[in-house]
């Protein structure tokens, strides 16, 4: 029974500190997002109210909202290089 405990516990620890990592990392490639976008000139207006929930949240011990928050940056910047590839060749077209 004490090693089944143990191993609980052990597994809950590891899993805990998993998510930490994965918290950070997912914040960090939202940041790298939100940089590659700044660069295009495309940088949407939320994207920095989007990071700082996301921050807060993992301050809170909220990892999985955290992660969301994250996400939802990560995921937009295929948009934001779309976006900026259009407005390359925007223009009248007379």
């Amino acid at each position: 029974m004490r090693i089944k405990i143990m191993l609980i516990a052990f597994t809950f620890a590891f899993a805990t500190e998993l998510l930490a990592t994965e918290v950070d990392d997912a914040i960090k490639q939202a940041k790298a997002a939100q940089k590659e976008a700044a660069s295009l000139g495309f940088e949407w207006r939320d994207t920095g109210k989007i990071i700082k929930k996301a921050e807060a949240a993992a301050k809170e011990g909220k990892d999985k909202k955290a992660i969301e928050l994250a996400t939802i940056i990560i995921d937009q910047l295929p948009a934001v290089r779309k976006q900026a590839a259009i407005a390359k060749n925007a223009g009248p077209r007379f």
